[in-house]
């Protein structure tokens, strides 16, 4: 199975920032960046050659993983024109630098370039189950397991059979209880 080439667009704080991955095209306060969704798609790119990252890297793409929870296929419309503009950067990477003779291991272009082509805005999606926040449980005791009847009844059994075995050795040996 191939990988999943789907990706957010994540704002990042200033801070996140390297000073050499600041694109200058970007207003200061809206620095962005696209972020696959699957590890292992992310994995597939730290793989490839340096000078592949560095094209990724240099258009706005991170190497790092977040899902923001929309289907696959799909990318969010409130993020189209970044988006947009970080594969025409990445393109226009491409296109000066070149791609042939670099080792790109488990990270397939023509399926990232079909993924980019059929990929749509989530306009109208609803989705099965809601995105929700996994709230913290309430730390419960936990009662140990109480016995069935059976087993109540063969621990008897067990009991008694070794009380008789060990009254049976005392008789032998010559000691009355």
């Amino acid at each position: 199975m191939g990988l999943e080439y789907d990706f957010d667009i994540v704002t990042i704080a200033p801070d996140e920032l390297e000073s050499e991955t600041v694109n200058s095209e970007q207003p200061e306060g809206a620095r962005v960046r696209a972020l696959f969704r699957d590890v292992k798609t992310a994995d597939a790119l730290r793989g490839a050659s340096p000078k592949i990252r560095k094209m990724f890297e240099d258009a706005g793409f991170g190497l790092e993983t977040r899902n923001c929870g929309v289907p696959m296929g799909y990318y969010s419309p409130q993020h189209a024109a970044d988006r947009d503009r970080i594969l025409r950067n990445l393109f226009a990477n491409i296109k000066s630098q070149g791609l042939k003779g670099e080792y790109s291991g488990e990270f397939d272009f023509s399926d990232f370039l079909r993924h980019i082509r059929t990929a749509q805005p989530e306009i109208g999606i609803v989705r099965k189950e809601p995105l929700q926040q996994s709230k913290p449980q309430p730390a419960v005791p936990v009662k140990p397991d109480r016995r069935t009847v059976p087993g109540r009844i063969g621990f008897a059994l067990g009991l008694a059979v070794i009380l008789f075995v060990l009254l049976k050795y005392l008789a032998a040996a010559g000691a009355a209880p």
